[in-house]
Order: structure tokens, then C-alpha cells, then sequence
């Protein structure tokens, strides 16, 4: 059996080249003032904090990672990895994204290490996502996203964006499968709120699913 580091890696590779035979690119890529971000872009995750991909963690989904502002030069492509909550992490830092998330793992009995992070857009984007935008990207490369759920193999999904629940569902039933584990979702942990109140807003939704709490 292939290890999950090696099924990731695959995958990605494909996504890779799928990016680059893209035929809705200006369709499903971030833009801004006629700016359009490449479309070679591959910006991976999948990770946990300890740098090893494993099985039954909480896995965040957020919708694309912050590569680009309004006046960023745009010229060439990006391929790298997401670091910046990892980062955020081994610097003990407690702004709201690294904070919230070390509650949320709290209230769930779980360690830090015990969590896994992706986006949906791979390619990257801006500080504003435009939904349609992502709506497009999600359906052109929802087996892709599908099969990173499945490689991670959650115990619990959380999606950390208003609309991100319904694009994972719409994934999953364009590919004719069945999610079968929990999901909520949450505003972005950068979400201008308390921490109390987002983890508050946090236990609801975990009441609503009738887990962890």
C-alpha cells in the first residue's frame, strides 16, 4: 500500500499539470485591476503541523491562501508550499488564524499536532476571494479536491469560510461520492469577532452535528 506522502505527492503532480492544461483559467483564477494570477501557480498543503501527512485529524479547509495584494507585481509562477500557519505555529504566535485554531483543537481534545490544512484554490489568490471565481475552480478540479479529503482521511471537517461547506458538498456530489464523516463550518479564523465569541459560534456548530461536545 502506498504511503499517504506518496499519494499526495501524486496527486499533486497531476493537479500540477491539470493547472497548466486548464481551459476555464480565466474563469477559475483570482484576478485584480486585469491582473491574473499564472497559471502554472501550484501552492501545496495537505500537512500537519509536525510536516506528516496522517490520518484522522481535524482537517481545516480554507478557500485559498493569501499569495497576492492589489499592488503585487504578478509575473512569473509560484510553486511552493503553504507555510504560513505552520510558520505561525513553530513561532508560538497568537494572532487570531494560529489562535483560534489552537481553540478550536482544544474544545475537541486535540493536540496542535493532531490537525491537517488545505485550501481549495491551489493556484493562490488576493485578501478577498471572489466566490464565483472559487465556485468554478472547485467544479473544474473537484475529483482533485476530493481525492485530498479522502488521501487525509479526516475524523472531522472544518470549513473556515462562510460557503465552504457547500462547495465541499457540491464537490463531492459532482463526483458521485459520499462524504460520510462530520462537517461544519465557521467564518475564517481571521474573522473580525472575539476569540470567545468565534469559539462560542464554534461549540454551536458542533452541537448542531451532536460531536465532540
Amino acid at each position: 500500500m502506498e504511503n499517504l506522502e506518496l499519494k499526495m505527492k501524486k496527486l499533486f503532480e497531476k493537479w500540477k499539470q491539470e493547472h497548466k492544461d486548464d481551459k476555464l483559467y480565466e474563469y477559475d483564477t483570482p484576478s485584480i485591476d486585469g491582473k491574473i494570477i499564472p497559471k502554472e501557480n501550484f501552492i501545496s498543503d495537505g500537512f500537519c503541523i509536525s510536516n506528516v501527512i496522517k490520518e484522522n485529524t481535524i482537517l481545516y479547509i480554507s478557500k485559498e491562501s493569501h499569495e497576492y495584494d492589489k499592488d503585487s507585481i504578478i509575473n512569473k509562477e509560484k510553486i511552493n508550499e503553504y507555510k504560513y500557519l505552520k510558520k505561525c505555529f513553530a513561532d508560538n504566535k497568537n494572532t487570531s488564524f494560529p489562535s483560534r485554531i489552537r481553540g478550536m483543537q482544544e474544545i475537541l481534545g486535540k493536540d496542535i499536532k493532531d490537525m491537517t490544512f488545505m485550501n481549495i484554490n491551489k493556484r493562490g489568490g488576493f485578501s478577498y476571494t471572489n466566490m464565483a471565481v472559487l465556485n468554478t475552480y472547485a467544479m473544474q478540479f473537484s475529483d482533485n479536491i476530493v481525492n485530498e479529503i479522502e488521501i487525509i482521511n479526516p475524523e472531522l471537517i472544518i470549513c473556515c469560510g462562510i460557503g465552504l461547506k457547500r462547495i465541499i458538498n457540491m464537490v463531492y456530489t459532482k463526483c458521485d461520492k459520499e462524504l460520510n464523516r462530520p462537517i461544519v463550518e465557521v467564518n475564517h479564523p481571521s474573522y473580525v469577532i472575539s476569540k470567545e465569541k468565534y469559539l462560542d459560534s464554534f461549540r454551536e456548530e458542533l452541537r448542531k452535528i451532536n460531536k465532540f461536545i
